[in-house]
């Protein structure tokens, strides 16, 4: 029923591709734009997306450098993005040029306090396409986004690209640079596809994600290459409306080695679900110090059929980060409540050159067990090294949880405590340098199957 729903979702999608593609085309140079690079073209670009609201078209750039603040999107138009034009986000804290807008959502949502500001914005639109082998610059180094403690928060740097209450959205074949903030995000959305884009947050400072799903149903994300400076593609509910049938295939997430964020992450706010999810044949590469996997219910969410396949780590920290706990978050009119991890299925996994000691962590609450968890044909070289076989290891303490917080621990590959049933078939599993622990430790695991 999975595939055959994103089955109709990919032939509407087309189709709604098609069907821009054979309506007017405004050429932003027709509207007055410069493409010097040095011209402010906001209203000329903004004076052509307006020209689609009766017709639909395609919004074409091309042959020059387009310097501008935020662009309002309209329902069915194509921004095509030429591969001889390149966007250039205006460096300017000025509302003129990125004003502060408080997103309207479906349902109370967490995330309403963030996102305020972009450079690319579709608010609840359909039938939008960002396309044409071009790039989007957000010239994130701009003094006032780069100070981010005084900041305090995501809601004064841009994004780069966002939609909220959208339906029917295309991203592809565009390259992504140099965010203020997180690169592109998607809140309460349906029927999402990014494909073939290329990003690169640089090595700025913290909270620039390369890909955010918030609260966002019928994804698809596949053959892209993203380098982030944080988390590499991270899902996150902050309403009931939650993240539900996800695809994510055929994508590298390099983490450049920078100290913050993950690779992949589900949960870092997790009031709603994440169910039906299917990762397959991804590169998860340069999380040094942190994690290539996680998945965490901290705020209520019920997380159910995750399945990831054919994948390789390679130069991370950790290979996986499962967490249930709870942080006592929520929204108006709902009381704080404890979620759900169940059936996740990890199956040809294979990593290697891991460069912490520390093991993949598996835990839930005591009296609430994370279920079910299986890893088939897996095949992971630990870093290992380590000769103390005593230490201990903390319960989740309430504070912002990452995997490399919980120590070296005991077990130099797996440490699971307060699980149902985890099981390990057909799995090998070594380190790279002697080490006295055993490869797994359980505590409070009700079934441990080891084929």
């Amino acid at each position: 029923m999975f595939r055959y729903l994103l089955l109709i979702f990919f032939i509407l999608s087309t189709s709604n591709l098609l069907a821009q593609e054979t309506s007017p085309i405004y050429d932003v140079y027709d509207f007055g734009a410069k493409g010097d690079g040095a011209t402010n073209d906001q209203s000329a670009i903004q004076k052509a997306i307006d020209a689609c609201k009766k017709t639909g078209g395609t919004v074409l750039l091309t042959k020059g450098k387009f310097l501008t603040g935020q662009l309002l999107l309209v329902n069915n138009m194509t921004l095509h993005i030429d591969s001889t034009a390149i966007v250039l986000g205006i460096k300017s804290d000025d509302e003129n040029h990125y004003p502060h807008h408080l997103i309207e959502t479906q349902y109370p949502n967490r995330m309403l306090q963030d996102c305020q500001r972009r450079l690319i914005y579709g608010n609840k639109v359909e039938n939008v396409t960002i396309t044409g082998g071009g790039v989007i610059n957000g010239q994130g180094d701009h003094e006032k986004w780069m100070n981010v403690k005084n900041l305090g928060t995501e809601k004064d740097r841009p994004s780069i690209l966002a939609f909220v209450g959208s339906k029917n959205i295309l991203v592809s074949n565009i390259t992504l640079l140099y965010p203020a903030c997180w690169i592109q995000v998607y809140i309460e959305s349906d029927s999402i596809t990014i494909q073939n884009i290329r990003v690169n947050t640089g090595k700025l400072t913290p909270n620039r994600d390369g890909i955010d799903i918030v609260d966002c149903h019928h994804v698809l994300i596949e053959d892209c290459f993203i380098q982030s400076e944080d988390d590499g593609i991270c899902f996150k509910s902050g309403s009931e409306y939650g993240c539900k049938d996800v695809v994510v295939r055929r994508c590298t997430m390099d983490k450049l080695n920078v100290i913050p964020g993950n690779c992949i992450k589900l949960g870092t706010d997790g009031l709603g679900s994440f169910q039906n999810f299917e990762f397959s044949d991804l590169t998860l590469i340069n999380a040094y110090a942190q994690t290539a996997i996680v998945i965490e219910s901290m705020d209520g969410a019920v997380i159910d059929n995750i399945n990831i396949s054919n994948c390789t780590i390679d130069n991370c920290g950790q290979a996986f980060f499962i967490l249930l706990a709870d942080r006592k978050r929520t929204v108006p009119n709902r009381k704080p409540r404890i979620g759900t991890i169940s059936n996740v299925h990890f199956k040809h996994i294979k990593g290697r050159r891991f460069t912490q000691q520390f093991p993949s962590i598996i835990t839930g609450i005591a009296g609430h067990n994370i279920q079910n968890i299986t890893f088939e044909n897996c095949e992971l070289e630990l870093k290992g090294g380590v000769s103390v076989t005593n230490q201990s290891v903390m319960e989740y303490d309430g504070k912002y949880p990452e995997g490399n917080k919980f120590g070296d621990t005991n077990a130099f590959a797996f440490f699971v405590r307060h699980t149902d049933e985890v099981s390990f078939i057909n799995c090998t599993i070594t380190s790279a340098l002697k080490d006295l622990r055993p490869w797994l430790i359980h505590e409070d695991v009700k079934n441990i199957n080891i084929k």
